[in-house]
């Protein structure tokens, strides 16, 4: 398959004959080429500086030193990792996950916490 076959069969515009569809907003087994290949560098990146990239990102941080009561102390980060978002603990809800899509609508941020 040419690099440019999978741009030619797009829709020309924006259509929303599938609305009614009772399985419309559920994404399919496989996904459109193009679609993977739109978003593929962003989703890399993102997977790369949540994995690889915040290890080392720890790894150049110096360890910090300190003197306390006549000793020399000196702590190091060894590892961090981020956990996924969820809803804030005291919440009443049947469901922790939090997606993108739900804190675009309630305007809040999408982030777990770093330990």
């Amino acid at each position: 398959m040419d690099p440019g076959g999978r741009w030619r069969n797009l829709p020309s515009g924006p259509s929303l004959k599938h609305l009614t569809d009772p399985s419309y907003g559920i994404p399919r087994e496989q996904q459109k080429p193009a679609l993977q290949e739109l978003t593929r560098a962003h989703v890399e990146s993102f997977n790369y500086a949540v994995r690889e990239g915040l290890s080392h990102a720890v790894q150049a941080v110096p360890p910090f030193e300190f003197a306390f009561k006549d000793e020399r102390i000196s702590l190091t980060i060894v590892d961090a990792v981020i956990s996924p978002p969820a809803v804030p603990k005291g919440s009443i809800c049947k469901e922790l996950n939090v997606y993108p899509a739900e804190c675009r609508g309630r305007r809040s941020t999408y982030r777990g916490k770093l330990t």
